[in-house]
């Protein structure tokens, strides 16, 4: 990892802060803080060492193309291509000149899961209801992860937002599944967990408010260890506390998925809605191929991996409660009716002995079938 700034002269600022892009495989995110300094400072955090010279002949180019504004730019890379660094860059630009003149508009058939988690949050608010907390200009980020050379995000995979979905009060919590998988660190923890908490509190002073988890996430993030896992337990509590005053909505739609601890706290949710190319267990693929075998679990093969865990065999076995089409539309939808049915939990959350009966009369010596799961644990019996 390498830590450089560039600076370049430039005109007047543009009018508002920003934020593009995502810290994932190959692109970045840009945030842009404007100031009337007659400069543009770049500060560059990239997983690619050696490379200062061509970032100041991208900024260089584009200083030829066009006057830059003057501010700061702060830019965390996961190794990004000199086209998708112009690219990031003049959206960021756009976004912070534009913005502010017009609404933005939602395409209500647009796919949910192509969203990135603060475009998945505002998706499901009403309009001009959405504000974010401890944003990415708050610059809380994880310290863990710089000290081993990892590319932090400004946010650290964490959206917190609050607004109103058909006028009341919700909370949303997104997991930003492109940032090191969705993993959960001390940080990202911490927001979820607060943001229960808080939540929890406002219904006890007698605001009522609901929550939503957005969970496209591995579990706990490996290069912070036992503060992830603290954050989990935290996370685990602050929901059973929530479910007593208002529901607390899980969603996976994909392309992560919900694994690990975090699968944990998705059943622990009041109500659970998927899409088919969701996936929901507790244990990722690669985890159980490398401790039973590939001849066990091939996590390789994606059509015996979604027959298993994916969305619809989840519905199908009565583990989840909602089974959307991918749309923003479908999505809100469900959330909504969710949310219009109370606070009542799942059935499932009260049915110990029938669990446990059922998976005890599981023969553990044969290889189990999607077909076999269903014939355990479908819906007909219940």
């Amino acid at each position: 990892m390498e830590i450089f700034t560039l600076n370049f002269p430039a005109k007047a600022a543009l009018p508002t802060k920003t934020i593009t892009g995502v810290v994932g495989s190959g692109d970045m995110e840009v945030l842009y803080f404007p100031e009337n300094s007659g400069n543009l400072a770049v500060s560059i955090e990239t997983s690619v060492d050696g490379l200062q010279k061509v970032w100041t002949n991208v900024f260089a180019r584009l200083s030829e193309q066009r006057e830059l504004p003057a501010g700061k730019l702060v830019i965390h890379d996961f190794g990004a291509t000199p086209g998708v660094i112009k690219l990031r860059v003049e959206q960021c630009f756009y976004n912070a000149a534009e913005q502010t003149k017009t609404a933005e508009t939602i395409d209500e058939q647009q796919s949910f899961i192509e969203l990135n988690a603060r475009s998945r949050a505002k998706a499901l608010l009403d309009q001009g209801s959405y504000r974010e907390l401890l944003d990415p200009y708050d610059n809380v980020t994880s310290q863990w992860l710089e000290k081993q050379n990892i590319v932090i995000s400004a946010d650290d995979g964490m959206v917190i937002a609050k607004g109103t979905i058909q006028g009341k009060n919700v909370v949303i919590a997104a997991v930003e599944g492109v940032f090191q998988g969705g993993s959960m660190g001390e940080v990202s923890g911490a927001k979820m967990a607060a943001a229960l908490e808080l939540a929890a509190e406002d219904n006890r002073n007698g605001k009522p408010t609901s929550v939503v988890l957005l969970l496209e996430t591995g579990g706990v993030r490996l290069q912070e260890a036992n503060l992830g896992l603290a954050a989990i337990a935290d996370i685990h509590a602050a929901i059973v506390d929530m479910k007593r005053y208002a529901p607390v909505i899980g969603i996976t739609t994909g392309t992560v998925g919900c694994f690990g601890g975090m699968s944990i706290a998705a059943a622990l949710c009041t109500s659970l809605i998927v899409t088919k190319e969701a996936r929901l267990g507790l244990n990722g693929p690669q985890v159980i191929e490398q401790e039973a075998g590939i001849e066990e679990y091939d996590s390789r093969n994606r059509p015996f991996i979604w027959s298993f865990t994916g969305g619809e065999a989840r519905y199908r076995n009565g583990l989840v409660d909602a089974l959307v089409d991918d749309s923003i539309q479908q999505v809100r939808d469900a959330l909504t009716k969710q949310l219009n049915s109370g606070h009542n939990d799942s059935a499932r959350l009260q049915q110990i002995d029938y669990y446990l009966n059922k998976l005890n009369a599981v023969d553990t010596t044969k290889q189990i079938t999607p077909e076999g799961v269903t014939a355990v644990f479908g819906l007909e019996d219940r």
